[in-house]
C-alpha cells in the first residue's frame, strides 16, 4: 500500500534531521516499513536496500530514469530501469557469520549491518558507500584471520586487492549489498555501473517534497485551505485547482 502525503512529509523531515548515512533506516522505521520487532540497525546493507527497493515502487512507482556517463566517450547515457528485476529478495532475521578464503587468506567474518556503517561514517566524512564497506572489513566486521600455517593477521595490513576480494565475498553474501546496472553506449562501449537504491530514495522523496509543499503554498493561498485539507487531495485534483486559479 502506498504511503499517504501526509506520512511521506513527516518520514521526510524525520530523515532531514538525521546524519545522510541514517536517513535510509530513518525512512523505513517512519513508514512502517521493517516489520514488527525489527532493528534497521541490525539489517545488513542487503536487508536494509531490499526493503529500500519495496519502499520506492511503493512510493513512486515500478520505473527509475537513470544516467550513466560513457567512460569512453563521456557521452550521458540514460535509460530506464523496471525497480522489480532488480529488487532483491527481502531476507528477515539474523544473518549467520562466513568464511572467506581469498589469496592464501582464511577469514571469518559477519555481513556488515547498518550500525556498522552508521559507527563508521561518524568519523568517515563523505566517504562513499563502496569505502565504509571497506572500512567495515578493516574495523568491524572481520571476527578471525589468519593465513595457512601462519599467525593471525593483522588487518590493517591486508593488501588492497585482498580487501576488495572480500568486499565482493561478503556482498554476494548479502543479496541487494550491491546493484550492478549493465549499461550500454551507442559508441559500441559497454560497462557496469551500481545503482545506489539509499541515494536514489531520499533524492526522489526530496523532489515529491519540494513539488509537493508548492502546491501546499500554492492552494492554501489561492483558495485558504489548510495543508492537511490539501494533502488528502489526490495529485489529480491538486493540479486541477492550480490550473483553475491560473497557477
Amino acid at each position: 500500500m502506498a504511503p499517504t502525503a501526509a506520512s511521506l512529509l513527516r518520514a521526510w523531515e524525520s530523515g532531514a534531521a538525521v546524519a545522510p548515512l541514517d536517513r535510509a533506516p530513518s525512512l523505513l522505521d517512519s513508514l512502517g516499513a521493517v516489520g514488527e520487532g525489527v532493528r534497521t540497525d541490525e539489517l545488513t546493507v542487503g536487508q536494509c536496500d531490499a526493503r529500500l527497493f519495496e519502499l520506492r515502487r511503493a512510493m513512486f512507482g515500478e520505473l527509475l530514469e537513470v544516467v550513466s556517463t560513457c567512460p569512453a566517450c563521456q557521452t550521458e547515457v540514460e535509460m530506464t530501469v523496471q525497480l522489480s528485476k532488480l529488487q532483491p529478495p527481502v531476507r528477515h532475521g539474523p544473518v549467520a557469520p562466513l568464511t572467506v578464503q581469498v589469496d592464501g587468506y582464511t577469514l571469518r567474518c559477519r555481513i556488515p549491518c547498518n550500525e556498522d556503517l552508521r559507527a563508521l561514517g561518524r568519523r568517515a566524512g563523505e566517504a562513499t558507500l563502496r569505502d565504509l564497506l571497506e572500512r567495515c572489513v578493516l574495523e568491524r566486521c572481520v571476527l578471525e584471520a589468519g593465513s595457512p600455517g601462519g599467525p593471525p593477521v593483522a588487518l590493517p595490513e591486508l593488501p588492497d586487492a585482498t580487501v576488495e576480494a572480500i568486499v565482493e565475498a561478503l556482498a554476494e553474501a548479502d543479496p541487494g549489498a550491491q546493484t550492478a546496472l549493465r549499461v550500454h553506449c551507442p559508441c559500441g562501449s559497454e560497462w557496469v555501473d551500481e545503482l545506489d537504491i539509499r541515494t536514489v530514495v531520499w533524492s526522489d522523496l526530496n523532489d515529491w517534497v519540494g513539488r509537493t509543499l508548492t502546491e501546499v503554498h500554492q492552494l492554501a493561498r489561492a483558495y485558504g485551505w489548510s495543508e492537511a485539507e490539501i494533502l488528502v487531495m489526490s495529485g489529480w485534483r491538486r493540479r486541477w485547482y492550480l490550473e483553475a486559479a491560473g497557477w
